[in-house]
């Protein structure tokens, strides 16, 4: 039996993310946030966020989903009320908000794609 081996390797970090870390909760997006996170491997934005499933807190795991899936895992800048409150907003709104708030709700350095 022979196996192809993978051009890239993932870090450590994001094989632990996605394979071992235990998610907490889900994060909803739209559409344009989804394909962002895909195809640029960007950061994931308040304004992206159009909905929170379970109970999760700052620093916890969580399933970033769109209405075709799981796009991936990452770990929450935000809690679950935090997003509830802060879901859709533009950066300036949030910082309007929450003065000292990170800009992304999950940054792309802590992000996995699934």
């Amino acid at each position: 039996t022979r196996f192809r081996a993978h051009a890239e390797r993932g870090s450590a970090f994001k094989l632990w993310l996605r394979y071992a870390k235990p998610s907490r909760g889900r994060i909803i997006v739209d559409g344009g946030a989804a394909r962002v996170l895909r195809e640029r491997g960007s950061s994931l934005l308040p304004v992206g966020v159009v909905g929170v499933e379970g109970e999760f807190s700052a620093g916890d795991a969580v399933e970033v989903v769109a209405d075709d899936g799981v796009v991936g895992k990452g770990i929450a800048n935000y809690s679950a009320s935090e997003l509830t409150r802060i879901g859709g907003l533009r950066s300036s709104e949030v910082t309007a908000m929450i003065p000292d708030a990170a800009e992304e709700a999950v940054h792309r350095d802590y992000f996995v794609l699934t």
